[in-house]
């Protein structure tokens, strides 16, 4: 404000309600603060790839020097995907960096002692001017062959590509042989049908949206008709020993392109003088018999439709007789149990060089009531038998009358049945965090064998932990995430007869020793998406946090917190001999660095820093919540808001609802009585003065030197309205003896400087005026 603001009435000054437009108010302020007429600069506008900008600010009527100010840039409004860094905020030259696409404004406030002032200004990135690019015209085969009678092919010119679209696609023979109509499409694909053998040339061009073309040629050769002669083949080399003199050679693996009309044996000219039997010499069979010792060499010739020919030889050894007793095998010893009376004798697995030709079964001992049917076949049946021992011989014949034999037992035993035995396995310790465990049931025994298990948990175990695979009716029971507590699991085994015994296992599940100590971090990463790697350097920036070696920090557990969240479970230990920190303390130290003062130092955005278990007292007058790690008070009781809130302290239950509610009521009856009190001393205070009515209002010619003459005081705070010609001004109570009026000529009176400038320019008048009630 200029000086001859002091010329108003004490405490009175004047708010700004718009760029143009002034309000008085009364006030105590005591400083005055000069208005800064602040430049941001002009409105900039780049395109992309420009993506760097700077902003210059200066005060345009500088009262001190430019070292005296200090300067505030901020960004008003931005694009999304811009992440607000700006570099020399606090100088008068701002640097803007890798801005993307939008609209941006950015604010600049200055200030010195007793002076302030701001400034705005709008910055434009546009997308990059995208310069056409030509299409580029892609076949694909560029070049291939056919061989007639094919007549038809595929030319694929999808991969042709262009930085936009491709708008059309045209097709044209340039070269072929002569035929009815030559190739043409506006197709992506070319489909050539009809063809005749020749070369042929096709060019593909591809006009983009923009009109560029570009265009590319691909060959295609069609040949003549070609027949390849056949290729024999007559069967791999056979060997044989007498007396077996036959054998079938077979040349039905010989080939052709087409058709393989005839096939024709004969015998090879290197085994000329040889005795054979032939029958089907013109067939793909050769069946050969009467064959003596020695090597034979046939020779098959195959002729296709083009009457081309291919020959192929195949040789049969055939070895002087020699011969090897058979070897009987009648199978491993049986026992049945009564009244199972029949069983079968099975002797198929016996074997000879030449084959067996004779099978023959007999009783040698045993009751004699049996009855054997098939007894002279490689498998015999035996019924009636009773309770005893049998013994049974095979003997079995070659084609040369040897012979060997082979026996087996039979023993039938009276029916007996005893209950089976269970054996679940005893007792079994558990320590947390390992929450699985097998408890077996194999050792559960049984005379007939054991059909069918079945594990039944107790009532009063917990009903916490999973069995997995289905394991409650196998032997072993597969059990997982058992919590801290006892657990009896019964075993029922049952026999074919319906027999069962129970036994009863225990698992004592301990919990974890480091359970006071175990932290829980949860970090914004898929559990899926942490690697092993990250979570080294992980446990390296915690043990930095900690001033602690990286050996000391042992992860315990990671899981899926959610679906965008994973938790890592860990615990601190240290000294010599270790000894496990408590985890409150821990989850506090990273609270406050991770929360607060570090929160970008992991390589993920941490949501939670706590302890893994909910160990709060909660005061004695509640309980944890596990999932939440807050104390849940009882009735009647509630958490200590000042501890909690304002002195960072841990979820508690201090508070009685009873004491506080009384505390409230004590302290609002205080309030009212106080305001009470108050009211009385102002209306005593009142009756002996006289309340006037004051009204300030700017006239419309009052110029524009007044105007900043007539400044409100730092600290006032303003209120906008909309610019017209004339402003009311707020009213104000003050005692007063008589009417005052402030009006232009008295003004001019006071001020004879704002007279001239009032002469010379169109203003607005003052006025002041005060009546009574």
């Amino acid at each position: 404000m200029q000086d001859d603001a002091t010329s108003l009435p004490t405490g009175a000054v004047f708010t700004q309600a718009t760029a143009t437009d002034q309000v008085l108010l009364p006030t105590s302020a005591t400083k005055d603060v000069k208005e800064l007429l602040v430049s941001a600069g002009d409105n900039l506008q780049v395109t992309l790839p420009e993506n760097d900008v700077e902003l210059h600010a200066f005060v345009v009527t500088p009262f001190l020097s430019e070292l005296a100010y200090s300067y505030e840039w901020s960004s008003i409004s931005h694009p999304d995907g811009y992440n607000g860094e700006m570099e020399g905020k606090h100088t008068p030259t701002l640097k803007l960096s890798q801005l993307p696409v939008g609209a941006y404004v950015f604010k600049v406030t200055v200030s010195a002692e007793n002076a302030f002032g701001e400034g705005f200004v709008n910055v434009t990135v546009q997308p990059a001017v995208r310069i056409n690019q030509p299409p580029v015209a892609i076949v694909s085969p560029k070049a291939q062959e056919i061989s007639f009678p094919t007549t038809s092919a595929f030319i694929d010119g999808n991969q042709s590509t262009d930085d936009t679209e491709i708008a059309s696609y045209h097709w044209e023979e340039i070269e072929g042989p002569p035929r009815e109509k030559k190739a043409s499409a506006d197709t992506p694909v070319l489909h050539l049908s009809n063809l005749v053998p020749g070369n042929y040339t096709f060019r593909l061009t591809v006009i983009d949206s923009s009109g560029a073309a570009n265009s590319t040629e691909a060959s295609l050769r069609v040949h003549k008709k070609v027949d390849f002669p056949p290729v024999a083949n007559a069967g791999p080399n056979q060997e044989i020993s007498l007396p077996r003199n036959s054998v079938t050679v077979n040349g039905n693996q010989s080939s052709d392109d087409y058709e393989i009309v005839s096939y024709e044996w004969s015998l090879s000219p290197k085994s000329r003088g040889k005795v054979v039997a032939m029958q089907g010499v013109r067939s793909p069979y050769l069946q050969l018999s009467s064959m003596q010792e020695g090597e034979y060499t046939f020779q098959l010739t195959v002729t296709d439709s083009a009457e081309q020919q291919s020959t192929a030889e195949v040789t049969v050894i055939v070895w002087p007789e020699k011969n090897s007793p058979p070897t009987a095998v009648a199978g491993p010893d049986k026992e049945l149990t009564f009244p199972v009376q029949s069983t079968v004798l099975d002797g198929s697995m016996s074997t000879d060089d030449l084959g067996i030709v004779y099978y023959h079964w007999e009783n040698i001992s045993g009751p004699t009531s049996v009855q054997m049917e098939d007894t002279d076949s490689a498998v015999a049946t035996v019924t009636g038998l009773h309770v005893g021992t049998y013994h049974f011989r095979l003997t079995v014949k070659d084609s040369q009358g040897l012979s060997s034999t082979a026996t087996i037992s039979v023993t039938v035993k009276e029916e007996s049945n005893r209950p089976p035995q269970a054996h679940a396995g005893g007792k079994h310790i558990l320590v947390l965090p390992n929450n699985s465990i097998a408890l077996d049931g194999s050792q559960s025994t049984d005379d007939q064998g054991i059909v069918s298990y079945l594990w039944i948990r107790d009532g009063q175990s917990p009903a916490a932990g999973d069995v997995i695979h289905g394991s409650d009716h196998e032997a072993i029971l597969q059990l997982t995430n058992l919590v801290e507590g006892s657990y009896s699991f019964h075993l029922k085994v049952t026999d074919g007869k319906g027999e069962s015994d129970i036994d009863m296992a225990t698992v004592e599940v301990r919990p974890d020793p480091k359970k006071n100590g175990l932290v829980e971090l949860i970090l914004q990463v898929g559990v899926g998406q942490l690697t092993e790697q990250q979570k080294d350097t992980l446990v390296r920036q915690l043990a930095m946090l900690l001033n602690i070696l990286d050996s000391d920090i042992k992860v315990q557990k990671i899981h899926a917190y959610s679906d965008i969240s994973t938790a890592v479970v860990f615990y601190v230990q240290n000294g010599h001999p270790f000894k496990v920190m408590k985890a409150a303390d821990v989850a506090q130290m990273l609270r406050l660095q991770l929360l607060k003062e570090k929160p970008d130092f992991l390589l993920f955005k941490v949501l939670r820093v706590d302890t893994a278990g909910c160990l709060l007292k909660c005061s004695g007058h509640g309980h944890c919540d596990p999932i939440t790690k807050r104390c849940i008070c009882y009735e009647l009781w509630m958490e200590n808001l000042i501890q909690r809130y304002l002195n960072n302290g841990e979820s508690n239950c201090e508070w009685s609802i009873l004491y506080v509610t009384a505390s409230a009521f004590i302290l609002i009856v205080l309030m009212a009585g106080f305001v009470w009190l108050c009211i009385c001393c102002c209306k005593s205070r009142k009756r002996t003065k006289i309340r006037k009515k004051t009204k300030y209002t700017i006239l419309d010619n009052i110029d524009d030197q007044e105007r900043m003459e007539l400044r409100p005081k730092y600290g006032i705070k303003h209120r906008s309205t909309e610019h017209n010609s004339s402003l009311m001004v707020s009213e104000s109570e003050f005692d007063s003896d008589q009417d005052t009026i402030f009006s232009r000529e008295k003004v001019e009176r006071e001020n004879p400087r704002n007279a001239m400038n009032g002469s010379m320019k169109n203003g607005v008048s003052f006025s002041y005026s005060s009546k009574n009630r």
